[in-house]
């Protein structure tokens, strides 16, 4: 597959993914027997918070791996009885995965690619791309900043776009600020960006 091809297949694939955010359907990840929902925007701001080294590139450790599939998973519960045991049955499973070479690959492939596919449209635009980083302290963080720009758009509660699915709050930060903000430019989704990276990389190596 040549680097156009890549790229065509690339975009059809984000294209599916946008139409599936909005209608019944949708990308099932399932992993150690439990079915992942669309993480929310709680969740990531949740993993942010504790630094899980699944959204840092670091070595993701059994807890990080049993945590994060709990806190997306469809069947999570608040009950204390019923959450010790389903966390007990997920550490057995993800276990027992983690031991064997290929049943292992196969899990953390799932996993990363829930990952990947929640995180893959950030909203990033051309300014904040080239934006240097200063020893000052901001006066709000991100996560109130996105907060605050979809509940004041769309008339909703803060607690309420915590529980939107974070692939669906990145959508309407796009549309708000495309359609707000004068002369706005969004890049092109990073996955994008890394297929003409490539190319570039190529054409410079004389490939």
């Amino acid at each position: 597959m040549n680097t156009q091809e890549e790229y065509r297949k690339e975009r059809k694939k984000i294209e599916l993914n946008r139409s599936l955010d909005w209608s019944t359907f949708g990308v099932e990840h399932k992993v150690a027997g439990e079915i992942l929902k669309p993480m929310t925007v709680q969740v990531w701001f949740d993993l942010l918070a504790m630094q899980s080294p699944l959204i840092s590139s670091e070595l993701p450790t059994l807890e990080a791996i049993i945590d994060y599939i709990w806190r997306n998973s469809k069947k999570k519960t608040s009950n204390p009885l019923l959450k010790q045991w389903r966390l007990w049955m997920i550490e057995r499973r993800v276990a027992k995965d983690l031991k064997e070479k290929r049943t292992a690959e196969a899990l953390i492939e799932v996993v990363l690619d829930h990952i990947n596919t929640s995180l893959n449209e950030f909203p990033s635009s051309v300014s904040s791309a080239r934006q240097t980083r200063t020893n000052s302290v901001s006066m709000y963080s991100g996560d109130a900043s996105m907060i605050d720009e979809i509940a004041s758009r769309y008339s909703m509660h803060p607690d309420e776009v915590l529980k939107l699915p974070l692939r669906k709050a990145f959508s309407l930060q796009r549309v708000i600020r495309v359609t707000t903000i004068p002369d706005y430019k969004m890049l092109e989704p990073e996955s994008l960006r890394a297929i003409k990276t490539k190319h570039l990389q190529q054409l410079n190596n004389g490939k």
